[in-house]
């Protein structure tokens, strides 16, 4: 523990937020600092707007103070990783916001005790040996939804972080299935997820599912012979924590909640008086009449001072119902109608949030001054993590739990809308809440809130007496005495997880190949009554499915251009589903796992009613395929769909047709801003939707019209028109939100002609792709600018030498192979790992990809010339980019399609003398066979099944050990000891604990080649 900083928590608070800390902050951050023994409580019971975000500042505090214990016999106990989950589908998220601010503090330190911090968590993420470059002090992300390009989260073991995540996301990567990944980086993103880590867990009542699995794998991490002793804490942040959390929960026994002088005090003290009514909306088309209804509610609440108007409701389509009305009504009279729903594109929500909400969020709510009306309609996804402040608020009927939340939103800051009462109270917020007729019975039951409507109804009924009135703020809500009602079904339904068994685990871990079956991971995170996860899904203006050729071309568009985390959207499963088989109906809510009525479907396999692409990554066989039954779709499942096809709506919060400057193909925005490299496809259908406003776009048009014949003719004249049209283009004046477009043309017309010509592609439909290879500065800060996709097909910017001299163990490393062994012993010694696993990992490195001694690898390496001889490569330049092309190549070089180097690699590792490897007998051996063999997420536990007639004999001299094998390499071979490594290091090291150790060797193998790749 660093003395000076033990006791400086509320100095640093103050020096990064202008303000002291609240009281229950400063014992918080006391008790994590002092206690050893259990640093962090099980619950921390607060309520709405008390300032719960700062755990995130006092974890990180926390972390900096004890960097000086980094390398001593006394092990971290504060965790790097803090991850800040809810279980909503979350566009505003104050969590991330906060932590944003907070590194930007750290990245720029202006007092003291901030360096100080900054300096600890950037000497954590260095580890033993420093950096070539100064790395930040933290990192900072959202994990909404993983897919190609989001997860740059998972750089490093040693870099502190805060990632913003929701329960679909975080858990199915700590269970072993990271939604929307390929399986050979699910054993990286679990090592990552359940080592070194801190779970807050916001607002838990709903996701009591995921909470019992947590406390689960906290029980079964200590299960293995030889633990790895990293921290794990999952914490509830709630109200009203649930179950067991009682047992050692953090409250504020402080008078600031009482005291209507202080900001804590004005917050919990506001007075928030609420009007109930029941509307006669019933039966199975009561979202029209009651989204009129609550429309009107909200209108009649603006006729007043109070301008900032939300209304919140609980189904998708009520909400856009009532948007509609809204927005009628301000198309007439002026003001603004804004939709928010979990379902949205995060480029789209960027753009609404910059342009339209910033004027709502608390920081802006004491200035503002409207003279229009602005109406903010939201589902569930503004109950947690905003921090807006409205002046009104309409809400329809929903439980206990979820209302508090909603009325957080509400006068959230305690403001004086119109002075106070005698007793100090912050007065002027107004609300009303609206129930259905046909909820408002004793025996009605809601598909997410079950009984809990009724409940929650008639107790407020009779808290509220004749006058239909009562006070919703935080204490007098409390203070009206609901005598313990809360307990009594006033809740929404929290159902429980499956016992998690061992076997779940052994299931689990089992990555590649994945066995069948295997336990449904959603029943673990949202319970049995609620066990169905989202998909993703995103569109594409330059495909189409109408025939098997198109079928064809549509997956070589897609390998140029795959599917990213920015243009995706979050659909539930059973939506989806229904939206394949050609309804257009939906009654969903914007809660994870929830309606399972319809997240189900009928399980009946219909004939489909649109088609659509399911991408499964570009290092499988076949990167997509396409859907042909809506029963067939998985959680997590990316897809693809043509931008032409209907029913878009129904999916989710996406422009309109006609929308101005927004296009519904947002790939190569999307691609830049994930991977800070730039890619235009110039087909005619993305052209056609650039701003009129571009002079550049008719030449673009007319350019593309026969581009082949052209390129053929008069390749350099086409080049030259095609730098003349981008260079306008980077020229102009950007409109609104495409500002992108110009950054990439601008890019491709700085490139000299050769880097040009490689960059410069067929689209396999029409026009052409420019696929950039440099990195853009400007879009650096949170790409994920290398993964394991990359590494698996030895891309590079240049050529990089496979085997080192003796001497580059000790200086600067040129080869890859000594490059990734400094990597591993520095990430392995910066995880305080024992010294014996320290060696074992760097010797790991050091013989990870011998395999591509392989004379065939080395040919396809040179574009498939088998002749080119010279130093042994581990990455080239050369690699062609098309599928086609790189295919072509394949066969050229004679190397088996699917083959895999580390296979290889190990029966190279295995001829080596002792002194670069351990004797047979060694535990350790086994365990740097078995890393070799998983380094891309293979032979977990089996290696897969690659025929190879005619394997040339390998010789390969490394360190002066002459190290030989000739054959096949026959580790698919059930015997071969593959499986069986596997199997020793998981009851060895715990099932997390062998995940750990392995995307310890990955990440170390991932920044080495990324490194040489930007070199």
């Amino acid at each position: 523990m660093d003395a000076s900083l033990t006791n400086g928590f509320a100095a640093f608070f103050e020096a990064v937020w202008d303000k002291r800390p609240f009281a229950w902050q400063t014992a918080l951050a006391e008790r994590v600092l002092t206690n050893d023994a259990s640093p962090w409580p099980q619950s921390i019971a607060l309520p709405t707007a008390a300032g719960k975000t700062a755990c995130i500042d006092i974890a990180v505090f926390a972390l900096a103070a004890q960097a000086a214990g980094l390398g001593a016999e006394q092990p971290l106990t504060a965790p790097r990783r803090i991850f800040f989950v809810v279980d909503r589908r979350v566009i505003v998220d104050e969590a991330f916001d906060r932590a944003r601010k907070l590194a930007a503090a750290l990245r720029s330190p202006k007092t003291p005790i901030v360096a100080q911090v900054a300096e600890s968590l950037r000497a954590l993420a260095s580890g033993p040996g420093g950096s070539n470059q100064a790395p930040s002090p933290l990192e900072v992300f959202e994990l909404r939804g993983g897919m190609y390009r989001s997860e740059a989260w998972a750089r490093s073991p040693l870099q502190p972080l805060v990632v913003a995540s929701t329960v679909d996301q975080l858990g199915s990567r700590l269970l072993f299935r990271a939604y929307g990944r390929g399986s050979g980086m699910w054993p990286v993103y679990a090592g990552l997820t359940g080592n070194d880590s801190l779970i807050l867990l916001d607002e838990a009542h709903c996701a009591r599912p995921f909470l019992q699995t947590l406390r689960a794998v906290a029980k079964y991490r200590t299960w293995a012979e030889a633990q790895l002793r990293t921290p794990f804490y999952p914490v509830v942040l709630s109200a009203t924590p649930p179950g067991k959390a009682a047992d050692d929960t953090f409250r504020d026994t402080s008078e600031q909640p009482r005291d209507p002088e202080h900001p804590l005090g004005r917050r919990q003290l506001a007075r928030k008086p609420t009007r109930l009514i029941q509307s006669s909306a019933s039966g199975k088309t009561a979202f029209k009449r009651l989204a009129k209804e609550l429309a009107a509610q909200a209108l009649e609440l603006a006729t007043g001072p109070r301008k900032a108007i939300v209304v919140f409701v609980n189904r998708v389509a009520t909400a856009r119902e009532t948007h509609r009305l809204l927005q009628d009504f301000c198309k007439k009279h002026g003001g603004e109608a804004i939709l928010l729903t979990g379902r949205m594109r995060p480029l789209d929500r960027d753009r609404v949030l910059g342009e339209k909400l910033r004027v709502l969020t608390s920081a802006a709510a004491p200035e503002r001054s409207f003279t229009k009306p602005v109406f903010v309609v939201a589902t569930q996804t503004l109950e947690v993590g905003a921090d807006l402040d409205f002046d009104a608020l309409v809400s329809e009927c929903a439980s206990l739990d979820a209302l508090r939340q909603r009325f957080g939103r509400l006068n959230r800051m305690g403001r004086e809308l119109a002075g106070r009462d005698a007793s100090g109270c912050p007065l002027g917020a107004e609300a009303v809440i609206l129930v259905r007729e046909d909820q408002a019975k004793s025996d009605a039951e809601d598909p997410v809130y079950g009984a809990a409507i009724a409940k929650t109804w008639s107790t407020l009924e009779s808290l509220a007496g004749e006058a239909g009135v009562l006070d919703f703020g935080i204490a007098h809500l409390d203070a009206e005495a609901l005598m313990g009602n809360e307990g009594e079904g006033l809740n929404a339904p929290a159902p429980d997880a499956p016992v998690l068994l061992p076997s779940h685990l052994d299931a689990w871990v089992q990555t590649s190949p994945e066995p069948t079956p295997v336990p449904e991971v959603a029943l673990f995170l949202h319970g049995t009554d609620r066990g169905t996860a989202d998909v993703r899904v995103c569109w594409r203006a330059d495909l189409s499915l109408d025939s098997e050729s198109a079928q064809r071309q549509a997956r070589d568009a897609l390998i140029l251009c795959p599917p990213s985390v920015a243009e995706s959207l979050p659909v539930p499963i059973g939506v989806m589903r229904h939206w394949l088989d050609g309804e257009d109906d939906d009654d969903s809510s914007d809660i994870e796992g929830a309606n399972p009525d319809l997240a189900a479907g009928s399980g009946q396999s219909r004939p489909m009613g649109r088609r659509a692409l399911r991408w499964l990554g570009r290092r499988e066989p076949e990167p997509a395929e396409i859907m042909k039954q809506g029963a067939t779709l998985r959680p997590g499942d990316v897809l693809v769909i043509p931008s032409a096809l209907d029913g878009r709506k129904m999916l989710g919060q996406v422009p309109d047709e006609d929308a101005e400057h927004v296009s519904l193909d947002l790939g190569d925005q999307a691609h830049l801003r994930a991977r800070a490299k730039a890619l235009l496809r110039l087909h005619p259908a993305l052209v056609r939707a650039w701003p009129d406003e571009y002079t550049a776009k008719a030449a673009m048009m007319q350019l593309l019209e026969q581009p082949e014949e052209e390129m053929e003719e008069d390749p350099d004249g086409f080049l030259d028109d095609l730098v003349s049209v981008l260079s306008a283009l980077a020229e102009q004046e950007p409109a609104s939100g495409w500002q992108w477009l110009q950054d990439a043309a601008a890019h491709f017309t700085k490139l000299k002609r050769r880097e040009l010509r490689r960059a410069l592609l067929r689209h396999p439909d029409r026009g052409v792709v420019l696929n950039g290879r440099r990195l853009l500065p400007a879009y650096m800060g949170e790409a994920e600018r290398f993964t394991d996709e990359d590494d698996a097909i030895a891309s590079s910017t240049r050529a990089v030498p496979l085997l080192p001299e003796p001497e580059e163990l000790e200086a600067e490393p040129k080869a890859h192979l000594a490059g990734v062994a400094v990597y591993a012993r520095r990430f392995a010694a910066g995880c305080q790992l024992p010294a014996a696993l320290v060696e074992a990992i760097e010797r790991a490195g050091l013989l990870h990809d011998l395999g591509k001694a392989d004379p065939r690898f080395q040919a396809l390496l040179h574009n498939g010339n088998p002749w080119i001889k010279g130093v042994l490569l581990a990455k080239s330049g050369e690699l062609p980019q098309s599928g086609q092309a790189f295919e072509q190549a394949r066969l050229a070089s004679g190397y088996p399609k699917g083959s895999r180097h580390e296979l290889l690699s190990v029966r190279l590792a295995e001829s080596a003398e002792g002194a670069l490897l351990p004797a047979p007998d060694d535990p350790l051996r086994s365990l740097i066979l078995h890393l070799i063999a998983s380094h891309h997420g293979h032979c977990r536990p089996f290696a897969p099944v690659v025929p190879d007639p005619d394997p040339p004999i390998i010789e390969v001299e490394l360190l002066g050990h002459r190290l030989t094998y000739d054959g096949p390499t026959g580790l698919e071979r059930l015997e071969s000891g593959v499986a069986e490594r596997f199997w020793l290091q998981t009851r060895r090291y715990g099932w997390w604990g062998s995940a750990w150790l392995e995307a310890i060797l990955r990440l170390a193998d991932h920044r080495r080649s990324e490194t040489e790749a930007l070199t």
